[in-house]
C-alpha cells in the first residue's frame, strides 16, 4: 500500500513540474508585450499572445487539479484501505491498544499531509531553482540575488525544524497523556461524578494538560518568528529585485519589460519556498508517521480451510504454560500442562486468585502465554480464534466484553447471519427469552461497553455469541454468577444440551452443581496445577472435609465450595 502512495506522489511530482513550466507563460507574456506588442502598436499580435497565454493558463489549471486529485484520492484510499489493515491485523494479532491507537493516528497524519496543500508546496519547491536559471538567463546579476534570497529561506526552513522538533514530539506525548486521562475519566461520566471524582480528575487532566500547552505555546512562538522573518525576506528580495533592476535599466543593461518578467519569476520561485518554512513542520510530522506504517507488524498467519477441508476437531493441548500479568512479580500460571479431548467436559475449581480466569483467557485464545504453547489440533489458539471463519472455541467471561451495535451484531460477531440463525443460538444458549424481551429485541442498542443492559441481559448476550457459529469447545468462567435456582437450572439443562452435542466444555466455576456436569476437574493453588482427576472424586473429597449437615446436596447450606474443599484438602495431602 506505501509503495503505490510513493507512485502516486512520484507521479504529483511530475504534474508539479508541469504546473511550474506553464507558470513561465505569465512572466513571458509580459516581456512579449513590453517589448513587441507596445514598440510595434501590432493588435494581431496582442492577440495571438493572448491566446497562448490563455491556453497555457487553461493548462495549468487542469494539470494542478489532476495532481490535486491524486493526491486526494491517494489520501482517502489509504486511509480506508490501510485503516481496516491496521485494525483487523492488530485484533488478530494480539496488539496493545496504546500501539494500534498510535497506528491510527499515524495514519491520520499522513492522509491528512496527502491531501494539504503543504505537500503541494514541497512538491514545487524543487523546481525553484528553474526559475532561478530563468533570472541568471535574463541577467547574472539577478540570478544571483535570487539565489541569496532562496537561501536565505531554506535556512528558515532548517531552522524551523531544528527549534521545534523536539517540542512538537513532547507536545504531542503531553497531549496524547492529557487525551488518554480524558477518556478513562469520562468513560462512565455519572459513575466517576458520584464516586466524588469530578475535582480530583480536573486537576489531574489539568495538570497532564498544562505541559502539552506550554510545549505548543512555544513551538508556536518560534514558528511565528521564523515565518515573520520569510516573510520579511521574500518581500524585501522583491523589493531588492525592483531596485536592481531598476539600476540595471538606467545602465542600458536590462529592459524595462525583462525588469517586469523577472520580478513575477522571482515571486514564482520565491512562494514555495515561504510556504515549505510553515509546511516543514508538517511534514516532518508525516514522516515520523510515515516512517511507523512501514515498521507496522508483519500481517497475521492464520489457519485456512480448503474447501471441504474439516473444522477444528477440538483437541486442545497446554504444555509447560506460564503466563506474568505487567504489574505483578509473581507469575499467575506456573507450568501448567493439560490436555483436552473433543467433546471432554472440564472443570476448573481454587480460590479466589488462583488463575482460573487466566488459564480461561489462555483456552479461549485471548491471554498470549508468556511461555509454553497452547495448541488446537496442533495449531496456536490464538491463531485459531483470529482466523478469518468463526472460532472454533467460544468463550464467556466473568465481565462481559460487548461493543456498541445491536443485539444482533454481538451476537453474530459483527459478520453476515440470518436473524434466525442468531436466534437459533440464542435459543442453544438459553437466553431467547431474555434477549426478545428487550425493547427492540434483538435489535436493541448496545452502548460502547455494554451500556444500555443490566448485567443479566450483557452476560445473555456473551453467552449467545460463545454459542453462535458451531464452536467445538466452549470456555465459561463462572457462568453462574448473577444467576438465581431458575436461571441456574437453565444453564445446566443448557449445558448438558451442548454436552451431548458433542461440544467440549471448560467450567471455572465456584459453584459445585455445575461441576456434576464434567468429566474431570482440575485443580488451581497459586497458579498451579495441584490435581486433576474425575468429578467424583472431587465429590466424595467435598464430602469427607466438608462434613455437610442436613443431606443438602445442591451446593447450598452445610455444602462447601469447590475452592475450599481444594484447598482442605491440599492441606491435609501436605499434612
Amino acid at each position: 500500500m506505501l509503495k503505490q502512495v510513493r507512485r502516486a506522489v512520484f507521479a504529483a511530482f511530475f504534474f508539479s513540474g508541469c504546473v511550474n513550466v506553464l507558470m513561465l507563460a505569465t512572466p513571458l507574456y509580459t516581456l512579449q508585450v513590453f517589448e513587441t506588442v507596445v514598440p510595434t502598436g501590432s493588435i494581431e499580435t496582442l492577440v495571438l499572445l493572448s491566446l497562448m497565454a490563455a491556453a497555457a493558463m487553461l493548462a495549468l489549471m487542469l494539470i494542478e487539479l489532476v495532481r490535486d486529485t491524486i493526491l486526494l484520492r491517494t489520501g482517502l484510499w489509504l486511509d480506508h484501505m490501510l485503516g481496516q489493515h491496521i485494525l483487523e491485523n492488530g485484533l488478530k494479532i494480539g496488539r496493545a491498544p496504546a500501539e494500534m491507537r498510535a497506528d491510527s493516528r499515524a495514519l491520520a497524519q499522513v492522509r491528512q499531509f496527502l491531501s494539504s496543500p503543504a505537500l503541494g508546496a514541497l512538491l514545487d519547491a524543487p523546481w525553484t531553482p528553474f526559475f532561478m536559471v530563468a533570472l541568471w538567463l535574463i541577467h547574472p546579476t539577478l540570478g544571483i540575488m535570487a539565489a541569496c534570497a532562496g537561501g536565505l529561506l531554506v535556512i528558515a526552513a532548517l531552522a524551523q525544524s531544528l527549534l521545534t522538533a523536539r517540542l512538537q514530539v513532547e507536545s504531542a506525548q503531553a497531549r496524547e497523556t492529557a487525551d488518554q486521562w480524558w477518556q478513562t475519566v469520562t468513560h462512565n461520566s455519572q459513575l466517576t461524578g458520584a464516586l466524588g471524582l469530578a475535582r480530583g480528575a480536573a486537576d489531574q487532566w489539568e495538570t497532564f494538560n498544562r505541559a502539552h500547552v506550554a510545549g505548543s505555546y512555544s513551538q508556536g512562538k518560534r514558528a511565528s518568528v521564523i515565518k515573520a522573518l520569510a516573510r520579511a525576506v521574500r518581500i524585501a528580495s522583491q523589493l531588492a529585485i525592483y531596485g536592481l533592476g531598476a539600476w540595471l535599466v538606467v545602465r542600458s543593461e536590462l529592459a524595462p519589460g525583462a525588469l517586469v518578467a523577472s520580478a513575477i519569476m522571482l515571486g514564482k520561485a520565491l512562494a514555495p519556498l515561504e510556504s515549505a518554512v510553515s509546511s516543514l513542520r508538517m511534514a516532518q510530522a508525516a514522516f515520523v508517521s510515515y516512517r511507523r506504517l512501514k515498521s507496522l507488524p508483519a500481517d497475521a498467519t492464520v489457519p485456512r480451510l480448503m474447501d471441504g477441508e474439516a473444522a477444528a476437531l477440538g483437541r486442545l493441548v497446554l504444555s509447560d504454560v506460564a503466563h506474568y500479568h505487567p504489574t505483578r512479580k509473581t507469575p499467575a500460571l506456573r507450568s501448567v500442562s493439560l490436555t483436552i479431548e473433543p467433546g471432554e467436559c472440564i472443570g476448573i475449581v481454587g480460590p479466589n486468585g488462583s488463575g482460573k480466569s487466566t488459564l480461561c483467557g489462555i483456552l479461549a485464545g485471548a491471554t498470549q502465554p508468556t511461555a509454553g504453547v497452547a495448541d488446537l489440533d496442533g495449531v496456536a489458539v490464538a491463531k485459531w480464534q483470529r482466523a478469518d471463519g468463526p472460532p472454533p472455541i467460544g468463550y464467556l467471561t466473568d465481565d462481559p466484553v460487548l461493543v456498541e451495535g445491536t443485539v444482533y451484531d454481538n451476537i453474530c460477531r459483527f459478520r453476515e447471519a440470518t436473524l434466525i440463525g442468531v436466534a437459533q443460538s440464542a435459543m442453544r444458549a438459553g437466553v431467547h427469552e431474555t434477549l426478545s424481551a428487550l425493547q427492540s429485541g434483538y435489535d436493541t442498542q448496545v452502548g460502547p461497553g455494554g451500556s444500555g443492559l443490566s448485567l443479566r441481559e450483557r452476560r445473555a448476550v456473551a453467552l449467545a455469541r460463545a454459542v453462535h457459529g458451531a464452536p467445538r469447545i466452549i470456555v465459561l468462567d463462572e457462568p453462574e454468577l448473577g444467576l438465581d435456582g431458575a436461571s441456574l437450572r437453565q444453564l445446566m439443562k443448557m449445558l448438558e444440551g451442548l454436552r451431548e452435542q458433542g461440544i467440549g466444555l471448560v467450567v471455572a466455576t465456584q459453584d459445585p452443581r455445575l461441576l456434576r456436569l464434567t468429566d474431570k476437574v482440575v485443580v488451581l493453588n497459586a497458579g498451579a496445577v495441584q490435581s486433576v482427576g474425575p468429578s467424583a472424586d472431587l465429590a466424595r473429597r467435598m464430602q469427607v472435609v466438608g462434613q455437610p449437615s442436613g443431606g443438602d446436596q445442591s451446593g447450598q447450606q452445610g455444602q462447601p465450595s469447590p475452592s475450599r474443599a481444594a484447598g482442605d484438602a491440599t492441606s491435609q495431602k501436605r499434612g
